[in-house]
This record gives structure tokens, C-alpha cells and sequence, in this order.
């Protein structure tokens, strides 16, 4: 509070030497008019003698207060800049600034350099303070001037500055980012003063800023020169020098150990060294030795239990990196260590494989551990096997139609299609298995996703096929869990909600109780009932064993069922990071960021199904509607047409071209098309609505009010149409009719004032 204080008085300050600087000028101003004057009146002959010298005792009277206030104002600004050398200079750069044109910068070399110096008080460059203790004022004065010289195109150098004012400038400059300048002025500072650490430490700044570790690495170096037992130097040396490979870094963490100042942190970067040089025994003594300083380090754990990985002692290891783990939960190399040490251990494979997951999740251990994830994801039986390690098994096994319908649900769950194609139909005549006919029914529901209509709804045709795949799988085994959740999968998109509740049962009888693919289907299919409860608690009990993309995705549909748009959206953008190629959450977000008016994020999300799924009309629509909420009705248009030649009795698509047609001025083009969207589904209220928004513009105020009130007969809720109504009435007089369309719309928005005060209108009309 108190350095807040102080600045807020140096600003005061600061304003008042130059508010005095501006009113030492105008009183000087004042007397040189009041001069002029006395001068014309004594040369004048036309004025009367007596008037001309009554009117000079008064000129002189001003002249003397003027030049009393002169005097004064010259003493307090005398006064201030004695007491206040930082105000001095501020008044200073403000006087230059003020009467030197950026023209003239090139004459006034010694005066822009004086001031220059003058502005840099209050800057200490030295090796262990290098703040910038400038004020807000002066630091804008100094940018002024800055900006003015390089608008002359006069370099720094220009101004032959000392190497000190240099130095303090390009701290000055370090603190604003600005490298071209601050390379000017350590350059300058360096050719005079090479051996002094604070203009090697801005040098060593400007390669931290610059990214140039070489650069960087060769003015740490001459700084060590200079003062070789300092400990953040060495030990900053030393990280630098190990992040580049070089191990040379163990002689500054051994000059520490000397010094008996190293640190627990510097134990664990020698042991890395000493492990990487291939020294584990004594990369094991020091890394000891840092936990017995700090055994809070969770990383020293880590490197701890590979050491003794290395020495074939895993079951220390795992002691170690469970530590690590409670330390760093994210850390994706502790998980991956772990993962291989359960492995080797012979722990349970749904202990492996968590770890596994974990890791590969973290993107830690690298390709060996997306091989041992595949290997144990195989042994437990899950579906999720590697791509790598199958592929050669296929291979080496043309025959094996478990390996080749592995790999292909592997292409399903990164949405390649094609390859899944591809790889079902180069299956041999005599290759069969139970695996082949489910994954060839997931292809078969995943492109039904693709080329669904624009209103949702899904080919059925493909739905058949799937159904008919995951039967066929069925016969061949009727103990497939999995082929009996693709059979409910496939009855729940066919509406046949009987069928997929009893498929539901078969298969969660047979599937293991980790897999959340049950419960999440039977949150789904809570929802088609509207039944929002049961979802919630089908999805909880999905939840136990792990967040899924199916998880989040059903989560943010009940979120946006229940009208919690932007808690649907966190749903489905997780959803999105854990499989990006999520079609139905992609559809979902785009929808709801329409509804919350984000309409480039919709956009965006149109786009980008489109280029997933070029046929998915549905996409196609929600592109056309984020583009009429941008108002970039040509493109919307051009959708619209396109959904309509494919789908000629799409009726929302009717309704939405004709929207653009009237934005675009062109209603007689819109009437066909809305009467066209009525003909098909008489109970679409968005068609009514257009209509009387139509008829509105062309002052058919009874067929307005004809359709607005079919529309609130579609949909009670429309509140637009609700509030054309009451306007329509109540602008024709029938007070008790807009009255009672007033109250109607506060049913709906009990806070929406304009109805509020009409209805108090209303009101008083109907007494009067």
C-alpha cells in the first residue's frame, strides 16, 4: 500500500510541475500581450491624453501583478525541481517534447540525450536488482521520445550515449520486450564494458527471449568467468548445459557439491546424468541421497524406481513410483512405469491395463507403451486393441478373423470407414468369427450417423443392415454381450424401444460389469422415453468405472433436455477431446451454441462435420442456420436448395429458405414456399410464424393475426408470436384482447416490462 501510495504522490507531483510549467507560460504570454499594448497606446495620437494615461496606470498596474506571478511561479518551480530531481527531469522531457519538432530531433542530439539520462533515474542495472522504479508518467515520457526517434529514424547509437545510460535503457527496454532496441543498447554498453555482469546478464536475457540456448549458454559462461563460485550461476549452468544433452552440466552440480551449497534438486539432476551416462550405482546413491533432503519431490521418486528398474529390483521400483504417482497424479511416465512394472510383476491385467491407460492418456512412455496397452487391452478381451500390434498379427494370420476384426473396430473408433471397408471386404471366403458381423454393424450404424436427414432422423435401411449383422453374430454365438448392445443400439435408432430395453437386459448380463457401454445405451434410451431421471441415474452408475466419450455425450444431452445449454456444452466439448470424431456430439454442440447465439462456434462445428460426413444433411442445416444468424443469407440459401432437392418435402427447410428470402427483400418468393412447408406438416409453427411476419410487412394485419395465433397454437411457448398479437390489438384499439394477450406473454416471462406497462395500458383504457 505504502509504494502505491508514494506513486500516486509522484504522479500528484509530477502534474503539478507541469501544470506550473503551463501557467509560467501563460502569465509570461499574458505579459507580452500587455506589453504589445502599452506600446500601441503610447504610439497612438488618436487617444485622448488623459484617458491614454489612465488606461497606462492600469496596463502597468497588470504588468506589475503579472510579472509578481511569474516571479512566483518561477520560485515554487525552482522550489519542486530543487527537491524533486525525478520531477526535474519529468518537467524537463515535457519542456523538449513540447518545443523540439520531431523534425529537429537531428539538431538536438545533446539535449535528447540529457533528458534521455534523466528519465533512466530510477533504473539500477546491477546483477542482482535490475527493477525498473520508473513512474507511470515518466515511463510514458521516455516511450515518447522513443517512438519520436525511431519515427526520425535516428538510432540510439545516434545520440552517442554513455555505456551506463546504454545499459540502463536496455533494461529499460528487456522490461517493454522490445529486443531490437535493448540488443542496441547492450551492444553499446558491451564494447566499453565486457567484463561487467549486469550488461552480460541483459545479453543473457535477450537470448532467453530470443530462444538461442547457444547464445545464451556463451554469456552464462563469461558471467561464471567473472564471479566462477556463484551458486544460482552454476546450478543455472547446469540445467542449461543437461537440457542440451551435455555432460559437462555434472561439473557444475560437483563445483555446488564443494561449495556445500547444492541441493536436492541438484542431487537429482547429477543422478540423471550419472543414469544417462549409464553410472545406475551411483546414479542411485545421489538420487538417494536428494530424497532423504526432500522426499516431497515426486519426480526424484520417478527417477528412483528406474534406476532400480535397471538393477532388477521392480518391487522397489513400484514402491518408488507409487510414490511418485501420489505426488503427480498426471504424470504420464509414472503411469508408464508402473504399467511395466505390474507386468513384469504378474499383477492382475486390470491393474496393468489401468495404469496402461493412464499413461497412454498422458501421453507418457511413447510407442511402448501404446504396444503394451494393446498387448494387455487383448489379454482382458477388450475390443480396443492396438493398431500396431494387430496389424502384423493379421499379417501373419490372414486367417485369423478375430485379429482382423480387432483392427477394424480400431479404424472404427478414429471414424475410418474406409478403412474398416476395406479391410471387412478383403476378409477370406473361409475366414468367420462373431467379431467380424458386430464391427460390420457398428460400420453400418456409424454411417447411418453420416447420411442422417435433416431432421434427425436416420437411413433406416442402414439401421436393417446393421440389425441384421449384429443377429447373424448372435446365431453364431447367443452369448455375445456385445453383439446383444448392438442389437439394442439398432433398435433404439428404429424406435422400436421394446425390443432394445430387452436386448439391454441380455447384454448387460454378459458384459462385464466395467464396461459402461450398458449403462450409457440405457441412459440413451431413457432419453427417447423423455424420461430424464432414469438417464441421470443409468449414467451415474456408468461413471463408476471411468469417464467414456459416451459418458460425457449422454450427460450433455440430459443437461441440454433440461435447458442447461452451457453445461451441455462443457459435456459434449469433453465428449469432443476424448474422440473428436464424435458425430452426434459435434451435431449437439453446434445446435446448442445456436440456441445460446454463438453462431460462429456453430458455424464452425457445421464446417467441420461436412468435411467428416460431406452427406450429412442435418450438418447441412445447422450450417445454413448459423450463416442466417450471421446474416450471410446467400450462403444459407445456397444450403437450403441443396437440402430441398434432396429432400423435396423437408418443410423446416422450406420454412428457413423463405426466412431468407424476406431477409433479402424478396417475400414474393417466400409466401410459395411457406404455404408449400404448411401443405406438408400443418402443425409446423415456424412456418406460421414466417407467414405472419410476411403478411405483417405487407400491412395484412388480419392474416398476421390469423397466423400468429395458429402459431401459438402449435406452440403455446412462441413468444414472439405471442407479443405480435398483443401489439396487433392493442395497437387497434380492442384493449381487452391485447390485455389478455399481454397477461399471456408475462405467464410466459413474468420480468418482461414492455408487456408490463402495455397491460397497465390496457387496463386503464378498458375503465376509462
Amino acid at each position: 500500500m505504502q509504494s502505491v501510495a508514494w506513486e500516486i504522490m509522484d504522479i500528484i507531483t509530477i502534474g503539478l510541475g507541469l501544470g506550473l510549467c503551463g501557467g509560467l507560460g501563460a502569465s509570461i504570454w499574458a505579459a507580452k500581450n500587455l506589453q504589445n499594448e502599452l506600446t500601441k497606446m503610447q504610439e497612438s495620437g488618436a487617444v485622448e491624453h488623459s484617458e491614454n494615461i489612465l488606461k497606462l496606470s492600469n496596463l502597468n498596474s497588470e504588468m506589475l501583478n503579472i510579472r509578481q506571478e511569474v516571479s512566483d511561479l518561477n520560485e515554487l518551480l525552482g522550489a519542486l525541481k530543487a527537491t524533486n530531481p525525478e520531477l526535474s527531469s519529468a518537467i524537463d522531457a515535457h519542456q523538449v517534447l513540447s518545443s523540439i519538432k520531431i523534425e529537429d530531433y537531428k539538431e538536438n542530439y545533446a539535449r535528447l540525450l540529457e533528458i534521455i539520462d534523466g528519465l533512466c533515474i530510477g533504473i539500477n542495472p546491477t546483477s542482482d536488482n535490475h527493477e525498473i522504479e520508473l513512474s507511470e508518467v515518466k515511463k510514458s515520457l521516455l516511450n515518447t521520445i522513443l517512438s519520436n526517434l525511431k519515427e526520425a529514424e535516428i538510432s540510439f547509437s545516434h545520440l552517442n550515449p554513455n555505456p551506463e545510460l546504454a545499459k540502463k535503457l536496455g533494461f529499460f527496454a528487456l522490461a517493454k520486450s522490445d529486443l531490437e532496441l535493448a540488443t542496441s543498447c547492450f551492444g553499446i554498453a558491451y564494447r566499453v564494458l565486457s567484463g561487467d555482469d549486469s550488461v552480460l546478464l541483459g545479453l543473457e536475457k535477450i537470448a532467453i527471449l530470443e530462444g538461442n540456448v547457444q547464445s545464451r549458454r556463451q554469456w552464462m559462461e563469461a558471467r561464471i568467468q567473472l564471479d566462477p563460485d556463484n551458486p544460482e550461476l552454476l546450478r543455472s549452468h547446469a540445467h542449461l548445459l543437461a537440457q542440451i544433452g551435455d555432460d559437462a552440466a555434472k561439473k557444475d552440480i560437483k563445483r555446488l557439491e564443494a561449495l556445500g551449497v547444492d541441493t536436492a534438486a541438484d542431487r537429482s539432476l547429477l543422478s540423471g546424468l550419472m543414469a544417462r551416462a549409464g553410472e545406475s550405482n551411483e546414479a542411485l546413491e545421489k538420487i538417494e541421497q536428494a530424497l532423504a533432503q526432500d522426499p516431497s519431490r515426486g519426480q526424484d521418486w520417478y527417477s528412483h524406481a528406474e534406476i532400480l528398474f535397471e538393477l532388477g529390483e521392480p518391487r522397489r521400483a513400484l514402491d518408488s513410483v507409487e510414490r511418485s504417482i501420489e505426488l503427480q497424479r498426471q504424470d504420464g511416465p509414472s503411469w508408464a512405469l508402473k504399467a511395466k512394472l505390474l507386468t513384469v510383476l504378474n499383477a492382475p491385467i486390470k491393474d496393468s491395463l489401468r495404469a496402461a491407460t493412464h499413461a497412454v492418456a498422458l501421453e507418457g512412455g511413447g510407442t511402448d507403451l501404446i504396444l503394451l496397452k494393446s498387448h494387455l487391452l487383448e489379454a482382458s478381451g477388450s475390443t480396443n486393441a492396438a493398431e500396431e500390434s494387430l496389424l502384423k498379427a493379421i499379417a501373419d494370420n490372414p486367417m485369423n478373423g478375430e485379429l482382423r476384426a480387432r483392427v477394424a473396430d480400431q479404424y472404427l473408433m478414429s471414424r475410418r470407414l474406409g478403412e474398416v471397408e476395406q479391410l471387412l471386404a478383403e476378409t477370406p471366403t473361409n475366414c468367420d468369427h462373431i467379431l467380424l458381423h458386430v464391427v460390420e454393424g457398428r460400420l453400418l450404424l456409424a454411417k447411418a450417423d453420416r447420411v442422417r436427414d435433416g431432421t434427425g432422423e436416420s437411413d433406416e435401411q442402414l439401421l436393417q443392415d446393421a440389425l441384421q449383422a449384429f443377429n447373424t453374430a448372435i446365431e453364431m454365438d447367443r452369448e455375445s454381450g456385445l453383439a446383444w448392445l448392438g442389437v439394442a443400439r439398432a433398435k433404439r435408432l428404429l424406435k422400436d424401444t421394446d425390443g432394445s430395453s430387452e436386448s439391454l437386459r441380455r447384454a448387460s448380463r454378459l458384459l462385464e460389469d466395467t464396461d459402461s457401454s450398458v449403462a450409457g445405451e440405457q441412459a440413451l434410451l431413457a432419453l427417447e422415453s423423455g424420461d430424464l431421471v432414469a438417464a441421470s441415474q443409468a449414467i451415474d452408475l456408468a461413471d463408476i468405472n471411468g469417464e467414456t466419450p459416451l459418458i460425457s455425450y449422454v450427460r450433455g444431452n440430459i443437461a441440454a433436455r433440461r435447458g442447461e445449454f452451457e453445461k451441455a456444452l462443457v459435456h459434449f466439448e469433453e465428449t469432443l477431446t476424448m474422440d473428436p470424431g464424435h458425430i452426434r456430439a459435434r451435431l449437439n454442440r453446434c445446435s446448442v451454441n445456436l440456441l445460446l447465439e454463438n453462431s460462429p462456434k456453430a458455424l464452425d462445428d457445421a464446417e467441420i462435420l461436412l468435411e467428416i460426413a460431406p452427406n450429412l444433411l442435418l450438418a447441412k442445416l445447422r450450417r445454413a442456420e448459423a450463416n442466417m444468424a450471421l446474416a450471410s443469407w446467400s450462403n444459407a440459401v445456397e444450403d437450403l436448395k441443396e437440402i430441398i432437392d434432396t429432400v423435396p418435402n423437408h418443410y423446416h427447410a422450406l420454412t428457413q429458405l423463405a426466412s431468407c428470402h424476406m431477409a433479402l427483400e424478396r417475400p414474393e418468393r417466400a409466401e410459395g414456399l411457406l404455404n408449400e412447408a404448411l401443405r406438408i406438416n400443418p402443425e409446423h409453427a415456424e412456418a406460421w410464424h414466417q407467414r405472419g411476419l410476411m403478411y405483417l410487412d405487407w400491412k395484412n394485419e388480419d392474416a398476421a393475426l390469423s397466423d400468429f395465433e395458429s402459431t401459438i397454437r402449435c406452440r403455446a411457448d412462441h413468444m414472439d408470436a405471442r407479443l405480435h398479437i398483443a401489439a396487433l390489438h392493442h395497437e387497434g384499439g380492442r384493449f381487452e384482447q391485447a390485455a389478455t394477450a399481454w397477461m399471456a406473454v408475462l405467464a410466459i416471462d413474468p420480468d418482461h416490462e414492455a408487456a408490463r406497462v402495455r397491460l397497465s395500458e390496457c387496463e386503464s383504457a378498458i375503465r376509462a
